[in-house]
């Protein structure tokens, strides 16, 4: 990885940071047949059923509503979960099984994520990067060119 430290902008990190978790993930959920979307679908449903509209909402970030749409039919179809014709989905006896034996290779990511940050590094990493999701949400898109100290996102 080419490490330039501050004279990258933070963009970059970003996208960086979340490439590298993503391939964190696909190494690690390789032998299970899951993805990073697939896991993050019986992830969601492992608390309880859910409405597609429910999933698509929780996953919006990730991806559009027709994509978690082809995900749940994918699943369905794999015998992981079951999608009821009121629009609701919960996972199989099969799709428990496979989410809790991704659950611990999931974990192990997520302990390396957190080892490589230190405890303190990784909490605080993670209110600044929630401050910068609500200051950037709140606020009124600027009006006149700000200076970007050399620094673009």
């Amino acid at each position: 990885m080419d490490d330039n430290g501050p004279s990258r902008p933070l963009g970059w990190w970003l996208k960086e940071a979340d490439a590298c978790i993503d391939a964190a993930f696909e190494s690690a959920l390789a032998a299970t047949g899951l993805d990073r979307r697939r896991w993050q679908l019986l992830a969601s449903l492992a608390q309880g059923p859910r409405s597609r509209s429910g999933l698509a909402a929780a996953l919006r970030r990730f991806d559009d509503v027709a994509t978690v749409d082809a995900i749940v039919d994918d699943l369905a179809a794999g015998g992981l979960v079951v999608a009821q014709g009121s629009g609701m989905v919960e996972l199989t006896a099969d799709g428990r099984a496979v989410h809790a034996d991704a659950a611990e290779l999931v974990g192990g990511v997520r302990a390396r994520v957190a080892e490589s940050l230190g405890r303190d590094g990784y909490e605080r990493l993670v209110e600044l990067l929630a401050q910068l999701v609500h200051g950037l949400a709140d606020a009124p898109p600027p009006t006149a060119p700000v200076a970007d100290h050399g620094r673009p996102t």
